[in-house]
């Protein structure tokens, strides 16, 4: 028979090399569990990840959206701007008519004005060799905006009155004496101011005093008048 003890040689605490525990409780002396490994390695794993996709964005792994291109604006074609037009001279009017009106290379041309500020005209006496061809251009400058005209009369004042009332009469065509009337040799139109009006002639073949006159209303009266001679 056979003596035991009552206790075991290596003590209480002693554990045998098939007792050290799970590998999910720990491990040997103490390690990290399998879990906590795992958790580890998990996360380690994201964090390459997360890396990985963010150097491929920013090397253009990931393609950026282009961006998108400005469209031209259209621009209104500039519109050409008109040229200022200086305004047109007044055409000549309408040459007149009387007995001794004709048509040809006049001998004599003479330039004929009103005064500016009087019923007048600027020359009260004009000359003329005797039967030749006259051109008269009258330039109704005036500074009363009125109407005139040059009118000759075969004779002194008496045909001069008869003229100027055959005029006056004449309303509808501008108070100039009408076509055919007894001794009005030539006249121009009725001019407005800024109108030139130019007659052709023949002067008389007597020498001689000859008027010339304006007919329009009041004008005659009012001294417009001059001396035609022919030499």
């Amino acid at each position: 028979m056979s003596y035991r003890g009552s206790g075991s040689s290596r003590g209480s605490g002693y554990r045998s090399e098939n007792d050290q525990g799970s590998v999910f409780d720990g491990g040997s002396a103490g390690g990290p569990s399998l879990q906590i490994i795992i958790g580890l390695a998990l996360l380690v794993g994201l964090l390459m990840f997360g890396g990985f996709i963010f150097a491929a964005n920013s090397r253009g792994g990931v393609p950026a959206t282009p961006p998108v291109a400005a469209q031209p604006t259209a621009t209104a074609a500039a519109q050409p701007t008109a040229a200022p037009t200086a305004a047109p001279a007044p055409p000549p009017a309408a040459g007149g008519s009387g007995s001794a009106i004709e048509t040809g290379t006049p001998d004599v041309t003479i330039d004929l004005l009103p005064e500016p500020l009087a019923l007048a005209f600027a020359d009260t006496e004009l000359t003329a060799p005797a039967n030749a061809l006259v051109t008269l251009n009258f330039n109704n400058q005036n500074d009363l905006g009125v109407q005139h005209n040059w009118v000759l009369v075969d004779g002194s004042t008496s045909v001069a009155d008869t003229v100027n009332t055959a005029a006056i009469a004449n309303a509808t065509e501008l108070f100039v004496p009408p076509a055919g009337t007894e001794g009005g040799l030539a006249w121009t139109a009725m001019l407005s101011v800024g109108e030139t009006g130019s007659v052709t002639f023949r002067a008389p073949a007597d020498p001689g005093t000859y008027l010339y006159i304006c007919t329009f209303p009041g004008h005659y009266l009012g001294g417009m008048v001059g001396d035609f001679v022919v030499e």
